[in-house]
């Protein structure tokens, strides 16, 4: 019996949400989130900037390596524990980090954080969609549930802005802990249901054909479309953690001041989001492959092109195109592995996924300033990324997609 075909409609709605929602919950475990309390966390620790740079680093790629274990765990224990368990560790460690005074505690909470948050509760999130929407609706539940979680961190950048102008960061952050304990989980308990109550026996949830099992893990990681979709789309979060690091003075480069970096801030929103729910849409009537293979090579021409931009409808069209490309990336990075390999070891498939995602978005801003100091100028970067792209693009083309797997 099938996990995704004993939900009604009203439940899968609701899973989208919880998804989504658990999604945001990764908000204090990633770097925008942080970026709330680096001010004030570099003056109560007198961290110096550059060592809490290193921090950040080293913790997001010792927190990257929880996505495997996660992965195995999803698919061995289902999704409603997993969540709980991870969901309980976020929330001790971020309020262990609201009370943090030793430098040393902070950057193991630092990688606890980064390791549940970013990593290990994002590949459960995915996973929670992945596993319970049969395969002929999960290109429209991931674009739901990807504008569901574009709006939702919206709220949230926006109430840790309220609540850091009302109260201390301590009891800001002290309090995302207590949601994620207090609100979060019960969430889960109440709205998520164990995979026996869905299925009888474990042993009856997939059927014993090998097309309803899925393709393992083993032979999912050595097949090509697993690298092209993991390897391109990382490098994608690669180049976009640079630019959002750096945006503001990439822009200052090119002639722009300080406003424009906020406007652009807004302007993509809604490109992003029609994005998210057109490929949603597309990636049942269209190749996969080829959906990656436009979008990549859409991306890389936006990107060897920005180096002459120079007047302002220029940057808006350039930010407006890669929000688009970049929308259309993210939904497919989350459909490709149920869509592909099946349910059978989708929770590890997505999790060495996550990780190599990871760890790029770690590089990123390595890569930007390293551009910066050795030629003066952003432009090297965008250039070499942008060719890059396009030869992911032209190696999404010629992959051979495996025997899809039926759900």
């Amino acid at each position: 019996m099938n996990q995704s075909n004993d939900l009604s409609l009203k439940e899968r709605s609701i899973y989208i949400v919880v998804a989504a929602i658990c999604m945001v919950a990764t908000f204090p475990g990633r770097t925008h989130g942080l970026g709330f309390i680096t001010e004030f966390l570099l003056t109560d620790l007198r961290l110096d900037r550059t060592i809490y740079g290193y921090y950040n680093l080293w913790a997001t790629l010792i927190g990257a390596l929880f996505c495997i274990p996660i992965g195995s765990l999803l698919d061995r224990y289902g999704c409603r524990k997993i969540l709980v368990f991870i969901l309980a560790c976020l929330g001790l460690s971020v309020l262990g980090m609201s009370a943090v005074e030793n430098k040393v505690l902070f950057f193991i909470l630092l990688v606890f954080t980064r390791g549940f948050g970013q990593s290990a509760l994002s590949v459960a999130s995915i996973t929670l969609i992945s596993k319970y929407f049969p395969k002929n609706k999960l290109g429209v539940a991931m674009g739901v549930y990807s504008v569901l979680t574009s709006i939702f961190f919206m709220v949230a950048f926006s109430g840790m802005g309220v609540a850091l102008s009302s109260y201390s960061w301590r009891m800001s952050w002290a309090g995302l802990g207590i949601i994620l304990l207090v609100v979060c989980i019960p969430m889960i308990l109440f709205c998520v249901r164990s995979d026996k109550a869905l299925s009888g026996k474990e042993e009856e949830i997939v059927d014993k054909s090998a097309g309803e099992r899925g393709i393992a893990y083993r032979e999912a990681v050595r097949s090509g479309i697993f690298w092209v979709f993991a390897l391109s789309i990382a490098f994608f979060g690669l180049v976009s953690a640079g630019i959002g690091l750096y945006n503001e003075d990439i822009l200052y480069e090119r002639g722009f001041d300080t406003q424009m970096f906020y406007f652009l801030k807004v302007l993509p929103i809604p490109f992003a989001l029609a994005s998210n729910l057109l490929n949603g849409y597309l990636a049942r009537r269209i190749k996969i492959t080829y959906l990656l293979a436009f979008s990549l090579f859409f991306t890389g021409l936006v990107k060897l092109l920005f180096p002459f931009i120079q007047t302002a409808p220029q940057v808006y069209a350039y930010t407006i195109a890669l929000s688009i490309s970049g929308g259309g990336l993210t939904v497919l990075f989350f459909i490709v592995w149920a869509e592909v390999f099946g349910k059978r070891d989708v929770g590890r498939i997505q999790g060495a996924a996550q990780m190599i995602s990871v760890f790029a978005s770690a590089i990123g801003p390595v890569f930007f300033a390293y551009s910066k100091e050795w030629t003066e100028s952003y432009t090297l970067a965008f250039f070499v990324s942008g060719g890059l792209t396009i030869l992911f693009a032209f190696w999404a083309l010629v992959v051979r997609v495996p025997l899809k797997p039926e759900s």
